[in-house]
């Protein structure tokens, strides 16, 4: 039997560690909704009673009655953890307070809102991660959500009612849930709620019935719930059916794969293979084919790449990127390589003429695919969402004022050889433009493409002043030499930023280069070294010195408290490089806080987070496969990471963590054969 077949006879060895994971972890109910005032939170405080009369301690960790009285009335009974005030523009707003309900640990939390998202300030941004924290610690939680909010569903969404939902929860958050109950009335009744003020205030009611809740929107936001709960529905039946060994008709062991690019508009191409692959029971693969451009591809284009993987990652697929000359025989390739039976691709958006000089990938993509299903997808312009835990921010390269003094010190030089060579010999005026022209390629080689623009257009007027009748005038005699100024500028606008372009691309190539080398020689260095503090200090010297920032590597004492074994301070020599003796705990009490949430729940967090962003330092977790061993913090303070420089990251975190695990493992059988 081939091996990417399973047998339906025979348990799967991941369900099953999904199980024992799931056991430790608290269990998620889902109330779930079409829109606002169905009766989620109402239904929820029901079963909280149901749940406090069986004997459970139950609490409200947060609740939002929006001023129902109904809903205020089962409050009454239940009890209330106090809110965490938090300092924001000069106010104290509340807040969940998820410290105090960890330390109580009840069995079982009420959360309202699952996709709220918190005060600045707050240890988390969105609420949903306050819920995983809970559900990672062993309590239960009751929480409620409408359809529009789930991460899958977003396009969709603002195709049937036109609004852009901005707070969205992701779907595994709701694929693990272990109970989705749907919460449905009538869209007749929900209008009367509306109008009688049960839902919104009588303003914001009439302003929302004509918007948001008209009928339609209604009846379509219905059905998409009810459709997803069925889904769901189904889902937990062929879960059942497998853990039993009930036999049954299984899904096909075919696959979709849907085309990822750097375009925003990948994004809804994921979505819908999400829905496709969840529609078909089937595997979903997220491929993006890299191929030779014309024009490299910048820091934006590959920050938004990275976006649209890590999306696709967390809607459940795996995620491939693969290298070729030609697009079209890369997907298929990989298409029958990995038991495709369905391809989810974009709708081209040139325009038909593109189409006719340079061919359609599409076009060609569907006449050679065979057997294998097509689909494509139009997609429509939307919002672009930092979806990275770690922000970036593209490399700011600073232009000095003497950057501009050197593009006009080349210019002066040109205009002086063209004078002194005019005089003595008449020179042609078209190999005196053409002199021009090398000042400004090599201001933008050197210095960027401003200081070349600012030289090309002073060269214009040095060249018309000097060269061109009448002589000494900023005027001319022959209109035609109008048009060699505008082509003259226009070539110095195209070389200039390509020029620019391409000193970039060595620049970030040589920033790789060194990445790789480092990497390589650091690999081979601790190849046979077990010792750890010639481990850490390899790895913050090495990984310091590629990205030019203060590194600090964390490992836990006897105790589990973070310690500081290597740091790196790059405005030190290479030689001069402090050397830890004896680990030290980190002096700044908020720092070590933000360390050591990192290291017990293997999160990211600190500076260009969204978890515990108010600090100076970004600190990644060093995670193997089995656990946690350690930290690395990085010092960001203004500078953000580059989309390159967090590439680098991911890398040194990997091997820095299977070094740390190796030595750590080398120390503890030295230490059992004493």
């Amino acid at each position: 039997m081939p091996s990417n077949i399973k047998n339906p006879g025979r348990p799967d060895p991941d369900v099953l560690l999904d199980k024992i994971n799931k056991a430790e972890r608290g269990k998620l109910t889902v109330f779930l909704g079409a829109a606002a005032g169905v009766g989620k939170t109402y239904a929820m405080l029901e079963a909280a009673h149901d749940r406090l009369q069986e004997g459970i301690d139950v609490v409200i960790g947060w609740i939002e009655t929006h001023g129902r009285r109904e809903t205020e009335s089962l409050v009454i009974g239940l009890p209330r953890m106090e809110p965490k005030g938090i300092e924001y523009r000069d106010k104290t707003l509340d807040e969940m307070d998820i410290d105090a309900i960890i330390a109580r640990k009840p069995g079982l939390v009420l959360v309202d809102e699952l996709a709220h998202t918190n005060i600045p300030g707050s240890r988390h941004v969105r609420r949903f991660q306050d819920v995983e924290e809970l559900l990672k610690v062993g309590i239960n939680v009751y929480t409620t959500l409408n359809i529009q909010h789930i991460e899958s569903l977003n396009d969709v969404v603002a195709q049937i009612t036109g609004v852009i939902i901005r707070e969205t929860v992701p779907d595994h958050i709701i694929d693990h849930a272990d109970s989705v109950k749907l919460i449905d009335i009538p869209p007749e009744d929900l209008i009367k709620r509306l109008k009688e003020g049960k839902v919104y205030i009588p303003g914001q009611a009439e302003q929302a019935l004509q918007k948001f809740f008209r009928q339609g929107n209604i009846n379509a936001l219905r059905e998409l719930s009810l459709r997803f709960t069925a889904a769901r529905v189904d889902k937990d039946v062929n879960e059942y059916m497998r853990e039993h060994s009930i036999c049954g008709p299984w899904p096909v062991s075919g696959r979709v794969m849907v085309c990822v690019s750097a375009s925003p508009f990948s994004a809804q191409l994921i979505r819908a293979a999400s829905r496709l692959a969840g529609g078909l029971q089937a595997d979903w693969l997220a491929v993006h084919v890299e191929t030779v451009r014309q024009l490299p591809m910048s820091d934006k284009e590959r920050d938004r790449l990275v976006r649209n993987m890590r999306l696709a990652e967390e809607l459940g697929a795996k995620t491939l990127t693969v290298v070729g000359k030609n697009l079209t025989a890369e997907v298929l390739e990989v298409a029958r390589n990995q038991n495709v039976s369905t391809i989810v691709i974009g709708k081209p958006r040139h325009s038909r003429w593109w189409e006719l000089i340079h061919g359609s990938a599409v076009d060609k993509i569907i006449r050679l695919s065979g057997g294998i299903n097509v689909y494509v997808i139009r997609g429509e312009a939307e919002t672009e969402q930092a979806a990275t835990t770690i922000k970036t921010a593209a490399a700011v390269r600073p232009t000095s004022w003497l950057h501009f003094g050197g593009g006009l010190l080349l210019m002066a030089a040109v205009t002086a050889f063209s004078l002194l060579v005019n005089i003595k010999s008449q020179m042609e005026i078209t190999n005196i433009a053409l002199l021009y022209q090398l000042p400004v390629m090599l201001s933008a080689f050197w210095w960027g493409r401003w200081p070349s623009y600012l030289t090309a257009l002073c060269s214009v007027m040095a060249f018309d002043y000097l060269f061109i009748p009448p002589l000494l005038h900023l005027a001319v005699n022959d209109f035609g030499y109008l048009w060699s100024f505008a082509t003259f500028l226009f070539v110095a606008y195209v070389i200039g930023g390509r020029t620019d372009h391409l000193r970039m691309e060595a620049a970030a190539a040589r920033v790789r280069e060194r990445s790789t080398r480092a990497l390589y020689h650091f690999s081979r260095e601790i190849a046979a070294i077990t010792d750890l503090k010639t481990i850490t200090q390899g790895i913050a010297t090495q990984a310091g010195g590629v990205i030019n920032r203060a590194i600090a590597v964390l490992l836990p004492d006897g105790n589990g408290s973070l310690k500081v074994w290597a740091e790196y301070n790059p405005s030190l020599p290479e030689g001069s490089q402090p050397e830890v003796k004896e680990p030290y705990p980190l002096v700044d009490l908020t720092e070590n806080v933000v360390a050591t949430w990192v290291f017990q729940h293997g999160q990211v967090a600190g500076r260009s987070t969204e978890t515990l962003s108010g600090t100076e330092y970004l600190y990644i977790p060093l995670k193997t496969r089995d656990e946690i061993v350690g930290v690395l913090s990085i010092y960001i303070g203004e500078n953000k990471l580059t989309p390159e420089e967090r590439r680098l990251v991911d890398a040194w975190t990997g091997l820095a963590a299977i070094a740390v695990e190796r030595a750590l493992s080398a120390q503890n059988k030295s230490m059992a054969t004493k």
